[in-house]
């Protein structure tokens, strides 16, 4: 009877409180009415009242969390799940990402002169008579005007490359970028093959997104998987053709977020009774219809729209500090397999160390403290090239960069799911990743400058400032998570701001 008399009062649409079963009788308010209930006779009565909320004897809404609990989030069905597509099928997913940032990738190279292969001369030796310096280095664009090795006279003035390049292939004996010839004057379709990939990768990945929301999660998964397997046979056979190569390029950037997101939206029972709330926190989603005025809900109240600002801010900034290393990983003047791996490292390392942090600390100070530490691995590398030391000091340094970023993206990741109301979260979670897709697209301009230290100058403001902004996010750890809008305008209202643990509400606590 308890039941019933729940489900009977979700039909009244204006209520702001949560009517308690467990109390001697129920209260509701009801706009300027308070709504009484006897339990024993199961009368209802009306009183004026000018109570802004109910007494402290009321208990807050089963929320998705407590059903989800009840039915068991660890079963079979999830384990099977979260072994075949969240881990393996996400490796591959993130494997075809990262292999086209290493197919792009500038070897040393010098401009090629003919003559070398009818002399017992090394490289080096070739190199000092046939192409001048710049600096300490050898230049990559120019060559003298004269490769008769014999001749001691005449004009040996540096003109343009005249027979095309050599390349260096320690590391990597073919790159689009030598494929191509994408150096010196021609360097500049590398960025434009990054950017425009990225631009519409962006608005390919909200369109697969609109499919996985329209017609379900299998054929959005069958759809990224086929991006993935055509994007890869067309950057095989269409480097020459460079729209068809950004449209290549672009599908599996597009594919890459909601080929994981899919998996991630889909549950089961594991066999075990629904319990009998599931249906009132069913019809409490289906009242909160009206909050779902689409991308409108952001700009809903200025503490949503606040919040979702900032986790922008830091989305955008960890895609820029995450792939920076990656495609300028030619140019730390070390083994780029050996950088690759170390990070890999540091990524898987770092899941676990946040998830201790987040557990123990909150969600807001770890985060900020993975930005500084971020800012501080940037100004290192920083520090290392101004001083001339490479190779493993760098690798060391980008190690501690990816690890303290991948902390920064996971906290951010759990803070847009646990500040946003119910009702906007995939909402606000695309909005958030699309604009920091946009800036992503500013990543060739910044990692492959020609100045070395610059890009790290830069990443290193960025964090900084990453690091003071969602340190104003609400505490979200061992709070009652906000499921509507209004819920949304007023999370986080009245905490500290210098708190270093987090205090469950008397919300949650009774939750």
């Amino acid at each position: 009877m308890k039941y019933a008399t729940l489900y009977l009062l979700e039909y009244l649409d204006s209520a702001r409180c949560v009517y308690d079963p467990g109390a001697d009788n129920g209260k509701r308010i009801y706009g300027d009415f308070c709504f009484f209930i006897d339990l024993k006779s199961q009368n209802f009565f009306f009183e004026r009242t000018e109570i802004p909320e109910c007494s402290r004897k009321t208990k807050a809404a089963p929320a998705f969390e407590d059903v989800l609990d009840a039915i068991g989030s660890r079963g079979k069905f999830q384990t099977r799940l979260n072994i075949v597509f969240v881990c393996i099928a996400s490796c591959f997913d993130m494997m075809s990402l990262n292999v086209f940032y290493l197919a792009m990738q500038t070897p040393d190279h010098w401009c090629y002169v003919p003559g070398r292969e009818l002399s017992n001369l090394s490289i080096e030796e070739w190199k000092n008579l046939t192409i001048p310096r710049e600096g300490a280095s050898f230049s990559k664009c120019l060559m003298y005007n004269q490769s008769d090795v014999t001749d001691s006279g005449g004009s040996r003035e540096p003109v343009k490359c005249q027979h095309g390049w050599e390349y260096d292939d320690t590391w990597f004996s073919l790159t689009v970028t030598s494929q191509m010839n994408w150096v010196c004057d021609n360097r500049q379709a590398v960025n434009d093959v990054l950017f425009y990939s990225q631009i519409i990768g962006v608005a390919l990945g909200l369109l697969f997104g609109y499919i996985g929301d329209m017609y379900g999660r299998r054929p959005q998964q069958l759809l990224c998987l086929s991006a993935h397997v055509v994007s890869r046979v067309l950057v095989v056979l269409a480097p020459h053709m460079l729209p068809l190569f950004i449209l290549a390029a672009s599908l599996v950037s597009a594919a890459a977020g909601p080929m994981v997101e899919s998996v991630l939206s889909v549950a089961a029972t594991n066999g075990s009774t629904v319990p009998p709330f599931a249906l009132q926190v069913i019809q409490t989603v289906a009242k909160s219809k009206t909050d779902r005025r689409g991308f409108l809900c952001i700009f809903s109240s200025w503490n949503v729209f606040r919040n979702t600002v900032i986790l922008i801010v830091a989305r955008s900034v960890y895609l820029l500090t995450m792939f920076s290393p990656v495609i300028a990983v030619s140019q730390l003047s070390a083994n780029p397999f050996l950088g690759i791996v170390a990070q890999g490292a540091a990524i898987f390392a770092a899941f676990y160390v946040v998830n201790y942090f987040g557990a123990r600390f909150g969600r807001r100070w770890p985060s900020a403290a993975s930005a500084l530490l971020a800012a501080m691995a940037c100004v290192l590398i920083f520090c290392l090239f101004t001083a001339h030391v490479e190779g493993a000091p760098v690798v060391m340094g980008t190690l501690l960069m990816q690890f303290s970023t991948t902390a920064n993206m996971s906290m951010t990741n759990l803070q847009s799911i646990e500040v946003h109301p119910t009702c906007l979260r995939q909402i606000a979670t695309s909005v958030e990743w699309a604009v920091a897709g946009v800036a992503m697209s500013a990543l060739p301009y910044l990692a492959l400058m020609d100045e070395k230290r610059l890009p790290f100058a830069i990443l290193a403001a960025l964090n900084l400032m990453v690091a003071f902004s969602v340190s104003f996010l609400p505490e979200s750890a061992l709070q009652r998570l906000p499921e509507t809008l209004r819920d949304g305008a007023v999370f986080g209202r009245g905490q500290r701001y210098w708190s270093w643990k987090p205090k469950p509400t008397p919300e949650y606590a009774k939750g």
